[in-house]
């Protein structure tokens, strides 16, 4: 148990810029992604029941639960936008390595938080949770069925991955069942977006880097909040 405790403090370390310390084996980092998920479910959930949904208010929380937990995705998102979106294929890993932040990434950066702002305007504060449990499980879904493109670097820390983690992260959702409607959307939703990188990053660059493996859990995370706000 206390090594187990260990790996979740390492992984909520590893996923946010909360200091939680820990040790442990990297590899198994990823069985507690949902944990972290958990952890920026409720903190946007409680800063939108304490704040409120007011222009001023969610700008405060939005800028909260980013730095606290999705500005690292965030950053992996533009570059994932600028590299795959460039027409030369050799370029594409050169670019994202690079991190500069090119027309791709900026207006469709734009895009995506403007439509981040506005759903958390619109949800109820639960779906919070469904969207930031699942949208980490996206990022096991990738790490399940892809291989990195490159033998360094945080994407290829998770590799060759284990497929008990995802059976491990999936069972920790589970509380979520509370709700079947929520967890029916936000679990196929998560394997659909999941799929979708897989397939998009596989034609692109040959495979998955740290950046796509962010770009998935935000992109997860929108169409999640989405299709919850559709459908409340």
């Amino acid at each position: 148990m206390k090594k187990i405790l260990s790996e979740i403090r390492m992984t909520v370390s590893f996923l946010s810029r909360i200091p939680a310390g820990g040790t442990g084996e990297i590899k198994n980092i990823p069985r507690y992604f949902t944990i972290v998920g958990y952890l920026s479910g409720m903190i946007y959930m409680l800063l939108t029941h304490i704040l409120g949904k007011g222009v001023f208010q969610t700008v405060l929380t939005m800028s909260v639960g980013f730095f606290c937990f999705d500005l690292f995705h965030f950053d992996g998102l533009l570059d994932t936008l600028d590299g795959f979106l460039n027409q030369n294929r050799e370029k594409r890993l050169e670019i994202m390595s690079k991190g500069d932040t090119g027309p791709f990434a900026m207006f469709y950066g734009i895009v995506f938080t403007g439509t981040f702002f506005y759903c958390l305007t619109q949800v109820d504060s639960i779906m919070l949770l469904y969207s930031g449990v699942f949208s980490r499980f996206t990022m096991n879904i990738v790490l399940n069925i892809s291989k990195p493109v490159k033998k360094t670097g945080l994407g290829a820390l998770f590799y060759p991955y284990d497929s008990r983690n995802s059976l491990i992260a999936l069972l920790i959702t589970l509380p979520l069942l509370a709700n079947p409607k929520f967890f029916l959307i936000s679990s196929a939703l998560s394997v659909l977006c999941g799929t979708s990188m897989h397939l998009i990053s596989k034609k692109q660059i040959g495979g998955y880097t740290g950046d796509v493996l962010g770009a998935s859990c935000l992109v997860s995370n929108l169409f999640i909040m989405i299709s919850l706000i559709l459908i409340k």
